[in-house]
């Protein structure tokens, strides 16, 4: 599990594609180092700006590239077990909280002998409910129909109002 912390991007960082080969990475790398040197601020490379890394500010009030950012970016990048390390890592996705709950919000749980049934032919006694009914407090009614308690169905919503119930039953073995 990823920790609170997410980890640096260091393609954004060096300012490169994650299918950038190692040759890259070095001209990268090597053009953020000039950058932060002191005696190489004027340079050309420095007025490049710094791509998608962190950065810090000097007393004069230039931008340049955090150097220990850039060297592990390079670090990483140029040893082929680190940088798979660092992909798979890269896509797994980062949460700093745990997920939230799935699916509807139950307002409570109800036992499937308070539902009235219903059969198709009320002449059969031995009919079986093609469906179950609960009055609802909106006055609208909660419909479990047979087949899907036989699918396992077992949390069902208010047409009505949009409540959403969890029903309770045994399941029976034919």
């Amino acid at each position: 599990m990823r920790g609170a912390i997410p980890q640096p991007d260091y393609y954004a960082i060096l300012g490169v594609q994650p299918d950038a080969a190692d040759a890259e990475i070095t001209r990268a790398w090597r053009r953020l180092v000039l950058a932060a040197h002191p005696d190489k601020r004027d340079s050309p490379a420095s007025r490049e700006g710094t791509p998608g890394g962190s950065t810090s500010t000097t007393l004069n009030g230039d931008s340049v590239p955090d150097i220990v950012l850039v060297n592990e970016a390079r670090a990483v990048l140029s040893d082929p077990t680190r940088r798979a390390a660092f992909d798979a890592e890269r896509a797994r996705p980062y949460s700093a909280q745990p997920p939230a709950p799935s699916g509807p919000r139950i307002r409570e749980y109800v036992s499937l002998e308070t539902f009235t049934p219903h059969v198709e032919d009320e002449s059969n006694p031995d009919a079986e409910p093609h469906q179950y009914t609960l009055e609802c407090r909106c006055g609208q009614e909660y419909v479990i129909t047979l087949e899907e308690l036989e699918a396992g169905v077992d949390v069902i919503g208010c047409p009505g109002c949009g409540e959403y119930i969890g029903v309770e039953y045994e399941e029976v073995d034919e």
